[in-house]
Formats: C-alpha cells, structure tokens, sequence
C-alpha cells in the first residue's frame, strides 16, 4: 500500500513539475487521527495500532487525537524542521493562507 502511495505522489509531482505549477505549489500530507483497532461496522479487528501512544481512534487518549504532518513548498524558508508543538485542523487555514500571500 505505501509502495503505490509513494509511486502516485511522485507521479503528481512530477506532474506538477513538468507543467511548471511546483514552483508555486505548496505539497501537505496529513494522517487523520489514530488508528481504529476494531471495525464498527463489521466488528472485526483490523489490528491498528498506535503505539507507543494509548487509545484508538475516538479516544481522548493519545493515540485518538495525535497525528502526523508533513508540508513542503519551495517557499519555505527553513527546512527540515520537526516540530514536537500541539497543532489543530482550524491552524491550517490561516497557516496556508498565510502561505498564500492572502
């Protein structure tokens, strides 16, 4: 799964490069918030995990509301910066906004 997620990324950049659109573009990928461990529908495991986090998808806990982000734009100043700070959905539209020149 994550073989064809990088192949059809690379092949949107590049996409984006060859029609000279990346120059002006800003790249976010974003995981949605913790892993679920069961299946609510069919009620089967489906073996998430979210460790070393605890909680699941839906929980108050850790592993329900943390996630990871990645942005890249050849505007960025700095790069390769991880930041360990608290950011919330509502952040990224002033963020990109911001970004944006708006």
């Amino acid at each position: 799964m994550l073989s064809s997620l990088d192949d059809s990324v690379g092949k949107i950049i590049e996409s984006l490069h060859e029609n000279e659109m990346l120059k002006d573009s800003i790249v976010v990928f974003m995981s949605d918030n913790g892993a679920p461990t069961d299946d609510p529908l069919w009620g089967h495991d489906n073996f998430g995990s979210n460790w070393p986090l605890r909680g699941k998808k839906g929980s108050v806990h850790e592993g329900g509301v943390r996630g990871v982000a990645a942005i890249w734009s050849p505007w960025l100043r700095e790069k390769y910066i991880v930041s360990n700070n608290l950011f919330h959905i509502t952040d990224w539209l002033p963020t990109l906004y911001t970004a944006a020149g708006v």
